[in-house]
């Protein structure tokens, strides 16, 4: 079973690295920002890469980040470094939604282009703001206060924490991997194929947690 697993997060891995064979790395960096009006949830819709989400001002969304990729030799290295810069994230309000997505400009407006570029983006949010995170392969990093959240990995991790009274029910899943949860009054540990679904409980809370990865590992904490 164990072999089993590793074969599945080894593949991913091989997969999602394949341009890491490169010499080296070119990088951009970009910001957005966006008042909060109504806003009342963020989704968040980087299909791949690192996603840390966080509590910020209670008036302003805001993201930060880096768009990267390798390249293979000096010949390539001007090509690269256009891609990265034409790449960037928006962020925009439909409603009482803020939808964050990729942005590539002419220079980026490509298969190859987008295919290997790396996404590492930071999301400030205001304390009970509602998260849907749309990343599919990568790793998801959130500590705060949230209202609902959802993550869906299909290959990756989630690190999730949050204070234990705010949480009113949490629940964790995946497929092939493993669940650590540390509850406050419980540590959970679940390894394996289908392992089971971590649940947790508590009336007085408000905000509701679900998460889930096809392959790889979730880890949370509830803090006191």
């Amino acid at each position: 079973m164990k072999k089993t697993i590793l074969f599945t997060l080894t593949a991913f891995a091989i997969l999602a690295s394949a341009p890491a064979q490169a010499d080296q790395k070119v990088t951009h960096t970009f910001s957005a920002t966006l008042p909060r009006g109504e806003v009342r949830k963020v989704v968040v819709e980087v299909p791949a890469g690192s996603v840390t989400i966080r509590n910020g001002s209670a008036q302003t969304l805001a993201v930060t980040g880096v768009a990267s990729r390798d390249f293979e030799g000096s010949r390539e290295r001007t090509w690269a470094q256009k891609v990265v810069n034409a790449s960037s994230v928006d962020i925009y309000a439909s409603g009482d939604e803020a939808i964050i997505r990729r942005r590539f400009g002419p220079d980026a407006d490509s298969f190859r282009a987008r295919k290997f570029t790396s996404f590492s983006i930071t999301i400030d949010v205001p304390a009970g703001t509602d998260v849907d995170v749309r990343t599919s392969y990568g790793e998801v990093n959130m500590s705060g206060l949230f209202g609902r959240v959802s993550s869906d990995l299909r290959a990756g991790e989630i690190h999730f924490a949050t204070p234990r009274s705010a949480v009113k029910e949490l629940n964790a899943t995946c497929r092939a991997g493993e669940v650590h949860a540390d509850l406050g009054d419980e540590t959970v540990h679940r390894t394996g194929l289908f392992p089971g679904r971590t649940h947790y409980y508590n009336a007085s809370g408000t905000s509701t947690v679900d998460l889930h990865v096809t392959a790889g590992e979730i880890h949370i904490e509830l803090t006191r």
